[in-house]
């Protein structure tokens, strides 16, 4: 989930943890489907309001 607003597509930061978006590329590969949503969020629920784009 993704709270701040203005927000386009998701990545993994490899340039901060290599390791782990190599991982996440390859899950992917293996067949993981990799979901990213923009949220609104309240004091009564958390509310997916888009989905964003995964970029690999």
């Amino acid at each position: 989930c993704v709270n701040p607003t203005g927000i386009e597509a998701v990545r993994p930061a490899s340039e901060i943890d290599p390791l782990y978006a190599a991982a996440l590329r390859d899950a992917v590969a293996a067949g993981v489907e990799v979901l990213a949503y923009g949220v609104e969020i309240s004091q009564e629920e958390i509310r997916l309001t888009h989905r964003l784009p995964v970029i690999l």
